[in-house]
């Protein structure tokens, strides 16, 4: 295979930039995440978990 071009290689680092950071690291959530404070979920897990 032939290797990219400059070209090629401005233009996949630009989309990259682009991306939100976890969708260019891979692990994107498709939910779209939360903005609550994570304190709370993991107290509430922690009682999920005594019960």
């Amino acid at each position: 295979m032939s290797e990219p071009t400059d070209d090629l290689r401005e233009r996949a680092r630009q989309h990259i930039q682009q991306m939100p950071a976890e969708t260019a690291l891979g692990n994107a959530d498709p939910a779209g995440g939360s903005m609550d404070d994570p304190k709370i979920m993991d107290e509430a897990a922690r009682e999920e978990g005594e019960q």
